[in-house]
């Protein structure tokens, strides 16, 4: 198949009938699916299932392309791979009846027949953009990163730390110099690097199982929430834990014994399912406290016992402030349940019943005051 003759390394706008454009089959969006989708219709397949496209096929039924949207493209060798736009040419694709959309042909059929019924707008050929040479590489690659890493319009976090990862690996770029063509002044670029990294080498030694994680994510990566993982590496008493103080960006970030501690510390965010182990938190707001737990040894334990963070912070509390403000929760409770008794009738059957469990509260009450009394009456006699 031949592609149209490209005058120099410049980018240049022309268009292309749509059996001349290949989808990218290592699009950073499909996240840690990119090895299991090769094939053009296994791409456009997980592309309509995990992104979908009804919107596209609606608007593009009525309406045809649209010439202000060119699709952005990379020539290498005689393809032509389009790195930014996929999502509609396989809602082109599917509306023209092509075979790399025969696996999915069912969801567009009734779209089809809109695009009849509107007399076929134009969608082939479309207009494109091609980037090609090391001349117009970087512009391809500013681009892109400006596009879906800064802006509004962006990638998730796995798919933006996978491109950045491409980008250092493939093309030979230093994270610095990412960092200043897209405008990333916050290091972002470096902590979504370091996060990919980490989670990469855990999955690749057996440390961390994504299927057996309890926590979902969303996006390209659905098995575990990969925005955690740079935001913990974002306290510097995780890098401690880990022994990342220091290191720099590298693909194998963990030492041996890092990456046992790894271990732990995904099995404490996301569970375990395999071992029947929860995670030690609800959700992202917990992890600081987290974070906070792995540097102490005796809180250190309680984490690898499965320990919540609720829990743990519970079983350390110290004396006072847990008798300060326990005492405080349950008189307010106790205060609200009384109240709330004056003000409504309450079923002889529930009274009957509670009257056991309100009668050991009264003994575990007494007792508290009992000892509150001798500790006081201790704590005067030792006062000089």
């Amino acid at each position: 198949m031949s592609v149209p003759a490209i005058e120099g390394k410049a980018p240049e706008k022309m268009e292309v009938a749509l059996s001349q454009l290949q989808l990218d089959v290592e699009n950073p969006r499909f996240g840690g699916k990119v090895d299991r989708v090769r094939s053009q219709d296994e791409v456009l397949e997980h592309i309509v299932d995990t992104f979908g496209v009804d919107d596209l096929l609606s608007s593009l039924s009525v309406n045809g392309y649209f010439e202000a949207e060119p699709l952005v493209v990379r020539k290498v060798g005689n393809e032509l791979i389009v790195a930014e736009g996929n999502r509609r040419l396989a809602a082109c694709l599917m509306l023209t009846g092509d075979n790399r959309a025969r696996r999915v042909d069912d969801k567009a059929e009734k779209f089809r027949v809109e695009w009849e019924k509107h007399g076929r707008p134009r969608l082939d050929p479309v207009p494109v953009i091609v980037f090609e040479g090391e001349d117009a590489k970087r512009g391809l690659l500013s681009y892109l990163g400006v596009r879906h890493i800064s802006a509004s319009r962006s990638w998730d976090s796995f798919a933006k730390a996978a491109w950045v990862a491409d980008v250092v690996e493939q093309h030979g770029l230093p994270v610095a110099d990412i960092a200043i063509m897209i405008g990333d002044q916050h290091k972002t670029i470096e902590r979504l690097l370091q996060g990919y990294y980490l989670i990469r080498q855990l999955i690749d030694s057996g440390d961390f199982r994504p299927n057996d994680s309890i926590r979902g994510g969303r996006g390209s990566v659905t098995d575990y929430p990969f925005s955690w993982v740079y935001t913990m590496l974002g306290y510097e008493a995780t890098k401690r834990y880990l022994g990342l103080e220091g290191v720099a960006t590298a693909p194998e970030p963990l030492s041996e014994d890092g990456r046992r501690k790894g271990a732990v510390l995904m099995s404490a965010m996301f569970g375990d399912r395999k071992t029947g182990r929860n995670s030690s938190v609800d959700d992202s707001r917990q992890l600081g406290r987290l974070a906070s737990l792995l540097v102490n040894p005796e809180t250190l334990t309680m984490v690898e016992q499965g320990k919540t963070v609720e829990e743990i912070e519970a079983a350390t509390q110290p004396i006072n402030d847990k008798l300060r403000l326990g005492i405080e929760q349950v008189r307010a409770a106790l205060r609200d349940m009384t109240s709330r008794m004056d003000e409504t009738q309450i079923e002889r059957e529930i009274a009957a019943a509670l009257i056991g469990p309100a009668s050991a509260v009264s003994s575990l009450s007494a007792s508290l005051l009992r000892k509150l009394q001798e500790a006081a009456v201790g704590a005067n006699q030792n006062a000089p």
